[in-house]
């Protein structure tokens, strides 16, 4: 069960749990999406999973879920992002499109259902959580 929550929250690399867009909701471009990193992140996965992200200028990405890591990469093709991590997609690469609401970025699959939100964190933040373990696995 925890493969495939890693991979559903791995697939976009960040991170929703509303059924569909609301009114407002934007849609970013390969631009927008570019713009993102780099950056840190807080994703929460359907199911209340938490994962935290820290995504490089460079493509890199590190990810800790669970109280396990693992590195990836994320890339734009078309308006869309595409993230693969070593162990929790087992390299494999999964792309949707991203939506902005509010202060959140919204992960959706080719089928438009929303996978994972994620927000923006300070890197003090990022780092903090990661060495502490403060921050919610599950919730």
């Amino acid at each position: 069960m925890k493969t495939t929550v890693f991979a559903a929250a791995a697939a976009m690399g960040m991170l929703c749990l509303a059924a569909s867009a609301q009114a407002g909701d934007q849609s970013l471009n390969a631009g927008a999406i570019q713009g993102l990193f780099p950056g840190y992140y807080k994703a929460e996965v359907m199911g209340g999973y938490t994962l935290l992200i820290a995504a490089k200028a460079n493509g890199r990405l590190e990810g800790k879920a669970f109280g396990h890591e693992d590195k990836g990469r994320w890339t734009v093709v078309g308006d869309r992002l595409c993230v693969s991590w070593s162990r929790w997609t087992d390299g494999k690469s999964k792309c949707g499109d991203i939506v902005k609401s509010g202060s959140w970025f919204i992960a959706r699959n080719d089928k438009n259902e929303p996978l994972l939100r994620f927000a923006s964190i300070c890197a003090d933040a990022f780092y903090q959580q990661v060495a502490s373990n403060t921050h919610v696995d599950r919730k």
